[in-house]
């Protein structure tokens, strides 16, 4: 009999969520030149984003390692776990994915890992790996979890305005664009994770206004046919703009059963910085 462990990574954000669930979450660190801080653990968001208006460095961060993650894997397998589904940030925006992938291979004689590549990040992500959560607790099995999985990530989209993309081209997620950043620099991009879960530029804006103005008329044509939509806002350092826009879409979306606002983690804000506004959503019907 089956016995299913979730896991996902701290990019999600599960540590912002009102409800915490046993689902384990290996940890990124955060460099601030020579400090480093365990993401969620050392620092949290608010305080993240208090230092990084306050300073000119641009933070890295460094992926969690082959080790922590075997010792998480034993403690599972010491609980009777047989099965752990990892619901790793894109693969085009971090080894994470890659990395459990070859410790799966070092355990495959004790314990099936199942690494998902979500093509998303932040709530999205969370969402995944909450939803799985609680399918193996009914005794759903690996195939079902699998499954409704595939088919909530390929009814999925995250978008954003990003008001700074010095972070994004200095840490590589935005490096096929250096032919054009002088332009780039002059707009607010509207930038998506596309179907690969890469980042790229939907569409170019002169203001912020307009870029969210076409950014509510991109959510509001794609999920027109769902019947039930999660919806998630989220920001850097712009909660009340976060709300407004929440609070606009609830009007405008009727078939919006759920949403949220939250903060982007300090694993993703080191990579896009402060003043973001973005929308993400699930199909779930």
């Amino acid at each position: 009999m089956e016995k299913i462990a979730i896991m996902t990574d701290v990019n999600a954000g599960t540590d912002y969520l009102d409800e915490q669930y046993d689902i384990t979450v290996l940890r990124s660190m955060i460099n601030f030149g020579d400090e480093h801080y365990v993401d969620g653990v050392d620092i949290k968001a608010d305080e993240f984003f208090d230092r990084l208006q306050k300073t000119d460095v641009i933070p890295s961060t460094s992926a969690p390692t082959v080790g922590e993650t075997m010792n998480y894997v034993e403690k599972l397998i010491d609980e009777g776990y047989t099965d752990i589904i990892m619901y790793a940030i894109s693969f085009k925006l971090s080894c994470i994915g890659t990395m459990v992938q070859s410790v799966a291979e070092e355990y495959e004689d004790k314990i099936k890992i199942h690494v998902v590549d979500t093509k998303r990040s932040v709530f999205e992500q969370a969402y995944f790996a909450i939803n799985a959560y609680k399918m193996a607790k009914e005794g759903k099995s690996v195939k079902e979890i699998l499954e409704r999985s595939d088919f909530l990530i390929n009814h999925s989209r995250e978008l954003f305005i990003v008001d700074d993309l010095k972070y994004l081209v200095k840490n590589g997620r935005l490096s096929g664009f250096s032919g054009f950043m002088g332009s780039l620099l002059q707009i607010k991009p509207i930038l998506e994770l596309n179907d690969e879960g890469a980042i790229v530029v939907r569409q170019k804006e002169r203001t912020l206004k307009r870029g969210l103005s076409e950014l509510h008329d991109i959510v509001a044509n794609e999920i027109k046919d769902g019947k039930k939509v999660y919806l998630t806002v989220y920001h850097t350092c712009r909660y009340d703009d976060a709300k407004e826009l929440e609070k606009q879409y609830l009007k405008d979306f009727p078939n919006v059963v759920k949403s949220h606002v939250i903060s982007i983690t300090p694993a993703v804000g080191a990579h896009i910085g402060c003043g973001v506004l973005g929308c993400g959503y699930i199909i779930l019907e």
